[in-house]
């Protein structure tokens, strides 16, 4: 009689590293052959296996651990391994596996098993020297892609100094080696950089790069990755490696770093230059189109951005119709900027949509279009056609209704919302602080805010509403404390407006002050916070 065994697999879930399914050696050692699997162990296999069937895992794992000792057999080691890890049995895990890997040391699954198990169970000191033989089992042709993935075993570790001081010293060997150098450099820095070691993260991915071969493609994400996380130093080594390729997807990273950094004139500029080297690259128009429109560069924006919906039109997929959308609302922008309102709403409107979510993406986009020109009375007699029983636009139509001083219409449509859905918190807060904010009916008010900040704990905003009706009721010390907690969480302008406030009627003007210019840093335009300094008038 013949038993097929499963294969071992590594658990993500209990590792946090890639699966061993994922990183099997090409060319896996063979099965033991002439193993002595005699009748009595096929027996022991047998009852291990009804044991782990009918309820008893351990049982089984005992059973087949003891066989595949007997016998050598990497299929039986796996298995156990595969039961243990299945139990949550991390010591069991590790027993086996460190058994499989002693009796059959070349085996590369059965060393990557062990390692994976090692660093699951926090023994990361412990981990040196099956990491060494990862790599030494892999063939010369594998060894950069076996040296490129160390990193990511140790990807959720909790010891991150002491994994990179791990790292180094298995890979010391490889970094004086021409073929390897650059692959362990890079290694060596993405572990220092997981360790917040990042001037040592530096001199290491500059290493890589100085390599007198082709450096490790690793390299330059490390140092993008670097410049995104602060480090100036790795902009040299990002425009470097820019000059080297022949591909888009670098390019189109280092703007989307510049973006984030909002480093916009610099970012448009390489996009622009993506443009240039991959003309058929979609996306590089759609952000360049993106980056102008917000420079104010309509004119060149627009044709930028025609030109994406040209070749997205040409390739039609949920990707492309979502950068359709957003690239017609900003065409549609220019033309409301322009007096086109009409047209700018029919371009929106006349975007295809094959399913639901599309007609919602071209609502919502509609809806943001007037909500930018402060056409209140239009985007509530849109949602009013539209919003029908979907609580989210149901709560913006009551926010439509309090610009346009319908409290009561705005008060009826969050109580319909609350009465829908009892969790719905942001519609208990927005209720709450239009009236702290009227100053009305403020025992309501903090309730409702209560109620709000019950459901969703620590959200900032809501945090911000129950500061302000504190502030009403005239508990200045409690407001003080709770708006500067807001604030601490979520640097928004307008709990800025509310924080400066109470700081001033404390005769804390230079604090005050001081909160407000950051209020102004993040959101210039904010309503609240203007309306706040025309009433205050401070000398900013």
């Amino acid at each position: 009689m013949k038993f097929l065994l499963a294969p071992a697999v590594l658990s993500l879930a209990f590792t946090g590293a890639p699966s061993i399914a994922q990183n099997t050696p090409k060319k896996p050692v063979a099965p033991v052959t002439n193993s002595g699997m005699n009748g009595e162990i096929l027996y022991e296999i047998l009852v291990g296996e009804l044991n782990v069937q009918q309820g008893q895992p351990l049982v089984g794992f005992s059973l087949l651990l003891d066989a595949a000792r007997k016998t050598n057999d990497a299929q039986l080691f796996a298995r156990a391994v595969e039961i243990a890890l299945k139990e949550r049995s991390g010591d069991g895990a590790l027993m086996a596996a460190r058994s499989w890997s002693q009796v059959l040391p070349q085996d590369r699954l059965a060393n990557l098993n062990l390692l994976q198990i090692l660093i699951a169970l926090n023994k990361t000191n412990e981990t040196l020297e099956p990491l060494k033989k990862e790599i030494a089992l892999s063939t010369a042709s594998e060894r950069n892609a076996a040296i490129r993935m160390v990193p990511r075993y140790y990807a959720r570790v909790t010891d991150t100094k002491v994994a990179a001081e791990v790292v180094q010293k298995a890979l010391g060997s490889y970094t004086s080696n021409a073929e390897t150098s650059s692959a362990a450099w890079a290694a060596i820095g993405r572990m220092q950089m997981l360790s917040t070691n990042l001037s040592g993260a530096l001199q290491s991915v500059q290493k890589s790069m100085a390599t007198n071969v082709k450096p490790d493609i690793s390299a330059p994400f490390l140092a993008l990755e670097l410049l995104g996380r602060g480090v100036k130093d790795a902009e040299t080594l990002v425009t470097q490696a820019l000059t080297n390729q022949d591909k888009p997807d670098y390019p189109m990273a280092y703007v989307r770093v510049l973006i984030e950094a909002k480093r916009f004139e610099l970012a448009a500029e390489q996009a622009l230059s993506v443009t240039q080297r991959f003309p058929t690259h979609a996306e590089a128009w759609l952000l360049l189109g993106s980056l102008q429109f917000e420079q104010g560069q309509d004119k060149q924006a627009d044709a930028s951005l025609q030109t994406y919906i040209g070749m997205a039109n040409k390739a039609p997929n949920e990707n492309t119709q979502r950068g359709i959308i957003q690239a017609q609302s900003r065409r549609a922008s220019i033309l409301a900027k322009q007096g086109k309102l009409k047209e700018a709403r029919l371009l929106i409107t006349q975007l295809p949509a094959s399913n639901e979510e599309d007609v919602r993406s071209r609502l919502m986009a509609e809806l943001q279009l007037l909500r930018e020109y402060r056409q209140w009375q239009a985007a509530f007699d849109l949602l009013a056609q539209h919003a029908g029983n979907d609580l989210d636009l149901l709560y913006e139509q009551a926010m439509m209704a309090e610009k346009l001083n319908q409290i009561e219409e705005m008060e009826k449509i969050l109580r319909s919302v609350i009465s829908k859905d009892p969790t719905y918190f942001n519609a208990y807060n927005a209720l709450g602080f239009s009236l702290a904010d009227r100053n009305v009916r403020l025992k309501e008010a903090k309730e409702l805010i209560v109620k709000a900040l019950n459901l969703a704990p620590g959200d900032p905003f809501i945090t911000d509403s129950l500061g302000w009706v504190e502030f009403r009721l005239g508990n200045t010390s409690q407001a003080l404390a709770l708006l500067e907690r807001a604030f601490k969480d979520r640097a928004d302008a307008e709990i800025a407006a509310h924080l400066g406030e109470v700081l001033w009627q404390l005769k804390r003007e230079s604090d005050a002050i001081a909160i407000w210019r950051q209020g102004l840093d993040i959101a210039p335009t904010n309503e609240t916070l203007l309306q706040t300094l025309q009433r205050f008038k401070p000398s900013l």
